[in-house]
């Protein structure tokens, strides 16, 4: 903990702090994961090893519905985390600027063009 600390008090450069939110990013993605992966594996042991006998046959056991509806519904929010931090992010959103920006410069560029054109 005084690592992260004493790191946070050092002057970052803009760079470094948009490294710094970045990886925190992916650090918090990667043990949601983790947290993820061993809960969901644990339910599925558990229904092998405790709940997969003890059922008729054609039918299927509350537990196994239940480990079934989480692995899928927390794996669509797992995914989501995801794209947020791997795909999603705020790049795309400064790509766009610098895109518009450009844009904007040329239009600029094209009007002083045409006031140059009809002052001569």
């Amino acid at each position: 903990m005084e690592n992260i600390e004493s790191e946070q008090k050092l002057p970052m450069t803009e760079e470094e702090k948009k490294m710094y939110n970045k990886a925190k990013r992916r650090v918090s993605f990667k043990v949601h994961f983790m947290i993820y992966f061993l809960c969901i594996a644990l339910f599925w042991l558990l229904w092998v090893f405790l709940f997969k006998d003890s059922v008729n046959e054609g039918e299927t056991s509350v537990f196994f519905r239940l480990t079934l509806a989480l692995t899928l519904f927390w794996g669509i929010f797992v995914f989501a985390h995801y794209l947020i931090v791997y795909k999603w992010n705020k790049s795309y959103i400064e790509k766009e600027i610098k895109r518009l920006k450009k844009q904007q410069a040329k239009q600029q560029e094209e009007l002083e063009q045409l006031k140059q054109q009809q002052e001569q």
